[in-house]
């Protein structure tokens, strides 16, 4: 088999030279070309197998990506970013993009891809989805993810991936991180986005009320009933529904929601005929559903067609990388509505949102920033303004005192940050800590926190 050939566009020459180091180890042939414009003399002159292309600055990814599939329509493309956002996910994979890889990247991540793409390319299936034509505007839920921290970027990949399909999609994570955002996120990007967009909240009524909300009911089906109503699933045909919190669902109502998704056919309280369905179902979960199967509290066969594709949301905590850019974007909307108004975070501030554990995640930095924007007297937030629990934080929750910490407190947060990442899960959080979960329970007796985690 002849040496595949890869063509980086890159003006930034260390960049270049990186990846020409790891990719030649490899057995490539690469070459480069730092202007955009040199790639198409490149590319009238030599095929490649492979194109990892920065994005020029102030380019329109859909104009410059068209440019280069015209020229080379089954090559797949790799765009570069050093700036990770979901727009630039959505909208280069929509425009012919194969992938899309975040600066600064590992030599890792840069094998696998360029491995995979090259051999669809050989197989002759580097087209990849037809631009979309739409371009969301400031007000869609594009805006509402900020990050670029790797763990975002795989989420913003994996939107962009799962917007074009039809396919049930399941998001776990804790609350506060942004699974309607998400889910919003999804809607928008994908052919349904002009559609209904219907939430159902599975923990905030009781299960006889739920019932009739999602279905829908017939006039004279109980007590109150005065007239026949479509439920929320019915309202959104044709569109998309975000069933939030599913792992409070009864056991009844799980029942009929698969009904729903396999047969695609919805049936209203009271009502003997059934009504054809068509609508994308993606669910949402605080608690990872797998331990609530194997508990018998979740239906198997419910959790398997949900789970089509799973998009996991990282924890603040984990991209902490990400928090001055939502700390700004909170301060922008709600201290510009103020006179007059707050439009600064001091270093120490700064410094005092990075040393929280923020166990509330995006949510509760949103309500410490809206609060501090509140009772600020100036237009820069200090310390001072924040609430006492995240002011007085001590870093990473270790130290109670000055100097080194001990084992026993790295040991004790650590346990307690793998509890909490994982919904407090005991089986599975001592699986990944490589620990007997007997043993976890007598370490969380000995921290004198183990009725915090269900432990008598």
């Amino acid at each position: 088999m002849t040496q595949a050939r890869i063509l980086i566009v890159d003006s930034n020459v260390g960049a270049v030279t990186d990846l020409q180091e790891i990719l030649s180890e490899d057995g490539y042939d690469v070459s480069s070309v730092r202007d955009p414009q040199d790639a198409g003399g490149y590319l009238e002159r030599k095929s490649v197998d492979l194109i990892l292309t920065d994005l020029p600055p102030h380019t329109d990814e859909l104009t410059y990506l068209r440019h280069l599939r015209g020229r080379c329509p089954a090559t797949p493309i790799v765009l570069m970013t050093a700036h990770g956002s979901l727009r630039t996910a959505v909208e280069g994979l929509k425009a012919g993009a194969f992938d899309y890889v975040s600066k600064p990247f590992t030599a890792a991540e840069v094998r696998s891809i360029a491995k995979r793409a090259v051999e669809q390319a050989r197989m002759g299936n580097g087209e990849v989805v037809p631009a979309f034509d739409a371009r969301p505007d400031d007000t869609s839920p594009f805006g509402s993810l900020v990050g670029s921290s790797p763990s975002m970027v795989q989420v913003y990949k994996a939107i962009a991936r799962v917007a074009q399909t039809d396919s049930s999609v399941l998001l776990q994570g804790e609350s506060g991180t942004g699974k309607e955002l998400i889910a919003r996120a999804i809607h928008a990007s994908g052919p349904r986005c002009c559609k209904p967009f219907v939430t159902v909240d599975g923990g905030a009524l009781a299960d006889s009320l739920l019932e009739s909300e999602l279905f829908g009911h017939e006039r004279g089906s109980f007590t109150g009933a005065i007239s026949s109503r479509k439920g929320l699933l019915e309202q959104a045909h044709t569109g998309t529904c975000f069933l939030d919190e599913v792992a409070d669902l009864s056991p009844a109502l799980q029942g009929k929601l698969l009904r729903v998704i396999q047969e695609k056919e919805i049936r209203r309280v009271g009502s003997t005929a059934s009504t054809a369905l068509d609508v994308r179902i993606i669910a949402a979960s605080k608690l990872p559903l797998e331990p609530l199967v194997r508990a018998g509290t979740f239906r198997e066969d419910l959790y398997y067609r949900m789970n089509v594709v799973t998009i996991d949301i990282p924890p603040l905590r984990e991209r902490l990388e990400d928090l001055p850019l939502l700390a700004k974007r909170f301060l922008h909307l709600y201290g510009s509505m103020k006179v007059p108004p707050v439009t600064e975070l001091s270093p120490d501030t700064l410094a005092a949102l990075r040393r929280y554990w923020w166990p509330g995640n995006v949510r509760e930095l949103e309500h410490a920033i809206e609060r501090a924007v509140t009772l600020s007297p100036y237009s820069v937030i200090c310390p001072e303004d924040l609430p006492p629990s995240i002011k007085d934080a001590m870093p990473e929750g270790l130290a109670r005192a000055q100097g080194w910490v001990t084992l026993e407190d790295l040991e004790r947060t650590h346990i307690l940050r793998v509890l909490d990442s994982h919904a407090r899960d005991l089986s599975r959080s001592a699986t990944i800590l490589g620990i007997h979960r007997k043993t976890l329970l007598r370490k969380l007796r000995h921290y004198g926190v183990a009725a915090g985690y269900g432990v008598a």
